[in-house]
Order: C-alpha cells, then structure tokens, then sequence
C-alpha cells in the first residue's frame, strides 16, 4: 500500500511542479524556485515525524515537486542563451532559499 501511496504522491508532485513552472516561468525561472522553497520548507517541517508518511509525503510528493534536475536543465538554458549571470544567480537563489526554508521548517516543527 506504502508503494502505490508513494507513486501517486511522486505523480502529484510532478505535476504540481510543471504545472505552476508552466504559469510562472517566463523571463526567469519563478515557478521552479517557489516549489523548491515550498518543498524543502515541508521537507524540514515533515523530518521531524518520522513513519511511512514521512517517506509517501517527503520524498514521494515533495521529492517529485522540488528537483535539481529542472534547476540544472533551466541554469544550463540561461547560460545557453548568453545568461550565465543569471543562471548563476538563480542556482545561488535556489541553495540558499532552499536551505534556508528547509531550516524553518525544522525550527517550526521543533515547536509544534
């Protein structure tokens, strides 16, 4: 049952993160940067709880949703069309907020 929680969860995730980048990735990549601070906040609030939800929810849903295969992919087109400045900024964006949200995450489910 954990497995099939777990398949639907990663095919929600990825879909929620192509279809908001869809809607939101025009001139620069808003989309795929709000997902990620949005996954690895969750991902911080749900290491906290340890069980099968933990890994159906954290590394299914939230796993699919965040990935660092669409950063490089998009990184690599900016610096494709001659934005390296920006491609550069937007992973250096991506680490810190990630890391940063995912902190907060784990700040707030210390407080719970």
């Amino acid at each position: 049952m954990i497995i099939a929680l777990f398949v639907v969860a990663a095919a929600t995730g990825s879909s929620l993160r192509y279809l908001v980048s869809e809607n939101l990735n025009h001139t620069f990549p808003t989309g795929t940067l709000l997902v990620n601070i949005v996954a690895s906040f969750a991902i911080g609030v749900l290491s906290q709880l340890g069980s099968d939800w933990q890994v159906v929810i954290g590394i299914g849903a939230l796993g699919a949703l965040s990935t660092w295969s669409t950063v490089a992919n998009e990184a690599a087109e900016m610096a494709r069309e001659r934005q390296g400045a920006l491609a550069l900024l937007y992973v250096a964006a991506t680490t810190t907020t990630g890391v940063v949200a995912a902190w907060l995450g784990l700040r707030l489910a210390g407080w719970l």
